[in-house]
């Protein structure tokens, strides 16, 4: 074979030479690691400058979004908090501050106004204003998130409605294939099911704040509202857990809202969706206070559902 082709013989005399000129690539590249590392002095001056100018309604968000595990480890979760880091979108924030590394740029603030960029060595912050920010009225997750007096709970089977009762637990947490953390103060319900704020993963492995409200056992849960306060919009997101929904295999989870007199409308999240939005007109209640109904139904099972709803004005300016 050799006689036919010479050049493979030339190729086994010269291959031994590939094993140090590899190695001595993996140090290059090593080498050029080392030095494109951002120093943690750049760190730190970027986040007093963001903390001395930021307030808790500004988004601090970290890109590419490789940079989110160092930002969250440079600017603890006073800055990198929850609500930022858990969001369900940007357009509820009326400014932000990215903290960018290698002139990246996150593309959901693509069309926002940029106001400043300042620059940190290798880290850098750009300021920018939201052309038209969301107006909220009402964010269910902050009602449920803090066992608020305004929310009760509720387990619907055919005629029968039991009150779920609200408690205060340790989180329960697993490993892989269990789930998101069931959050410690929820409301339990008798026959099964529970809903409580949690952060899920959603299809895209994207960390978002809902409420978890897994539906259990063919019953219907149901939370009820008081005295919400409506706008134009009632918007918001769901989602399930991503293992829960990659393989397409589940019942879709029916999501109805109503007040006593009004229904507003239905959706449904089916396996595939993803961090899936929805929105309903709510002109007809704007200015008004009612009873906000939300019931949540499935008839599948380890459907680990969440979602997120706010009523909304007409976008303020900026």
């Amino acid at each position: 074979m050799n006689g036919r082709y010479p050049y493979l013989k030339s190729v086994g005399r010269w291959s031994f030479a590939l094993v140090p000129l590899l190695g001595l690539v993996e140090i290059g590249a090593h080498f050029i690691e080392i030095h494109r590392r951002v120093p943690e002095a750049d760190w730190v001056a970027a986040r007093l400058f963001v903390t001395s100018r930021s307030t808790p309604e500004d988004l601090v968000a970290f890109a590419p979004t490789w940079a989110d595990p160092l930002g969250r480890m440079y600017f603890g979760p006073a800055v990198a908090t929850v609500a930022r880091e858990g969001r369900p979108d940007e357009a509820r924030f009326p400014r932000a501050y990215e903290v960018s590394l290698r002139g990246a740029h996150l593309p959901a603030l693509a069309d926002w106004t940029r106001e400043d960029v300042s620059r940190f060595g290798g880290v850098t912050v750009t300021t920018l204003r939201n052309p038209a920010p969301v107006s909220i009225l009402e964010d269910l997750v902050s009602l449920v998130g803090a066992g608020s007096p305004r929310i009760r709970v509720s387990r619907v089977d055919g005629n029968r409605e039991s009150e779920c009762s609200y408690g205060h637990g340790s989180v329960q947490s697993g490993g892989l294939g269990y789930g998101p953390a069931i959050p410690g103060n929820r409301f339990s319900c008798p026959g099964g099911g529970f809903v409580g704020v949690s952060v899920v993963a959603d299809l895209d492995y994207v960390a978002r704040q809902c409420i978890f409200a897994p539906p259990s056992g063919g019953g219907v849960l149901r939370l009820r509202f008081s005295e919400v306060a409506f706008g134009d919009m009632l918007r918001g997101h769901h989602t399930l857990y991503v293992e829960a929904e990659r393989g397409k295999t589940g019942a879709p989870v029916s999501l109805a809202f109503k007040t006593d007199s009004t229904p507003l409308g239905t959706v449904f999240h089916r396996d595939g969706d993803g961090w899936k939005p929805f929105g309903f007109d709510t002109g007809q209640l704007k200015g008004q206070r009612a009873d906000l109904i939300v019931d949540i139904s499935s008839s599948g099972d380890r459907r680990t559902y969440c979602f997120e709803a706010i009523t909304e004005g007409k976008a303020s300016a900026p």
